[in-house]
């Protein structure tokens, strides 16, 4: 049984939750603030995934679980903890107190492993391709970046215990769930519903912007191929497709799933520092991942999933 914290309506989260069912394990999933139940996981609802209210910060909840629940491992994609403030610090305490009451957890309920989400941005600044043993600033350009390296940090120091720990370096997801504005949303969503493309808020939306773009069901599978490998020798794993898709050859794939599209993409290249090439090769390794979707059997699943009345 594994917990996923985030994962009955978390991006990520609800997405792998999906992917270790189908690979033959059972999942108890968070909600926090109650939300509605994602439609690909409503069918496993009380028979492979069990729905418990809980707060990812509060060790109280957690430890609820932990006696209705016979846990042997924990991921932890909860994304974002609290809303973005002028002040630094109610994120940090989320992020800390979250931090402690899972290690206590992981700790009383002798789980077999940990792995929490990191982020490829914490490679801002680099150029070429790097891979995860490539020295990294502790400096983030963004707060979120800074979190996730704090995650990193501490998570190497709660490895001494014995227990065996992953943090995932996720870069360029798109696909069922996302609530983030990444471009190919938004040409998915325009292209399914036959509006006009809002790039209100998009990074790396330009016409010759070139971006590691991943279909989310092939993360989730990623990360729970990582989460049941029998023995992960490495620490800290990219997720991502090790490859860049430009935003030119994106839209032709999203015209060719939806004949009479079309979209102008605002010529030029974004001004923001671009990231560098992720090597996949330790993921590769360490599970034998594979990618089962490119660019256009993966769009071409979005906008079925969208026209079969999905919200999201």
């Amino acid at each position: 049984m594994i917990l996923v914290l985030g994962g009955l309506n978390g991006f990520v989260g609800s997405n792998t939750t999906e992917a270790l069912v189908e690979l033959g394990f059972d999942c108890v999933v968070t909600r926090h603030k109650r939300a509605e139940v994602p439609g690909f996981l409503a069918k496993e609802l009380d028979h492979h995934v069990f729905v418990e209210d809980a707060d990812a910060t509060s060790l109280g909840d957690l430890q609820r679980i932990g006696k209705k629940h016979d846990i042997d491992g924990i991921v932890d994609v909860a994304g974002g903890l609290v809303p973005n403030t002028n002040s630094p610090t109610p994120r940090l305490r989320a992020y800390f107190d979250m931090l402690a009451a899972v290690f206590r957890v992981a700790e009383e309920w002798k789980v077999k492993r940990v792995l929490m989400s990191s982020s490829g941005a914490v490679y801002f600044g680099l150029s070429g391709l790097v891979d995860e043993d490539h020295p990294i600033s502790l400096q983030g350009t963004s707060g979120l970046t800074a979190h996730h390296k704090i995650v990193e940090v501490t998570m190497s120091e709660f490895a001494k215990s014995g227990t065996s720990t992953a943090c995932v370096r996720l870069l360029g997801m798109f696909g069922p769930g996302q609530d983030q504005p990444a471009l190919p949303q938004r040409l998915v969503h325009a292209a399914a519903t036959g509006k006009s493309v809002n790039l209100d808020g998009v990074y790396f939306g330009r016409g010759d912007d070139s971006v590691d773009y991943m279909y989310i069901k092939d993360v989730a599978r990623a990360v729970a191929m990582l989460q049941t490998a029998e023995k992960l020798p490495h620490s800290v794993y990219n997720v991502c497709s090790g490859g860049l898709t430009s935003n030119s050859e994106l839209v032709e794939a999203v015209k060719k799933a939806v004949p009479g599209f079309a979209a102008d993409l605002p010529q030029g290249r974004s001004p923001f520092p671009s990231l560098p090439l992720l090597d996949t090769k330790r993921l590769v390794a360490d599970t034998g991942f594979t990618r089962r979707f490119d660019t256009q059997s993966a769009v071409q699943d979005y906008v079925d999933w969208l026209r079969a009345g999905n919200p999201v």
